[in-house]
């Protein structure tokens, strides 16, 4: 049976076994070259990352997929936002609702939290598409993008 669990000191064990495994299966899938252990649990511990948030979708005591987000707003007009930095689900887990049990958890934090609109950098690979162009009430769209690196 699947649960979601929110990212914490005591499932950092299980979530760090998933990043390997994840990393092993689609290293071309992952953001970085290596799983930094000691980096995350230090992650774990800064003010600055305590606003992101990451559920863990779990079968059994097995970290099997996760999203991450953060919330943000504009003062000028009170507009409130979440930003999805991360979603990923292990092959072996996906076409089993585990994407979509993540997003929904996900969009119950944003409903509580006022959140007005979500968005995410999705992948357009043709699974993803299929995913994404499932989703009710949503778009996809190619936006325009500026990116500067400050630092490596």
């Amino acid at each position: 049976m699947l649960r979601i669990e929110r990212l914490g000191e005591n499932n950092v064990g299980s979530y760090l076994r998933y990043l390997h495994k994840a990393m092993a299966l689609e290293p071309q899938m992952m953001t970085a070259e290596a799983v930094d252990e000691e980096g995350i649990r230090a992650r774990m511990r800064d003010a600055f990352y305590g606003k992101t948030t990451s559920l863990l979708a779990i079968e059994g005591d097995e970290v099997v997929g996760r999203i991450e987000y953060h919330f943000y707003g504009c003062l000028q007009d009170g507009y409130r936002m979440a930003y999805v930095d991360w979603v990923y689900v292990l092959p072996k887990a996906r076409h089993k609702g585990v994407a979509q049990a993540l997003f929904r958890k996900m969009q119950e934090d944003c409903e509580r939290s006022g959140i007005n609109q979500y968005y995410l950098i999705r992948a357009t690979n043709p699974e993803a598409d299929r995913f994404y162009r499932a989703f009710e009430g949503a778009e996809l769209q190619e936006v325009p993008l500026l990116r500067r690196y400050l630092k490596d």
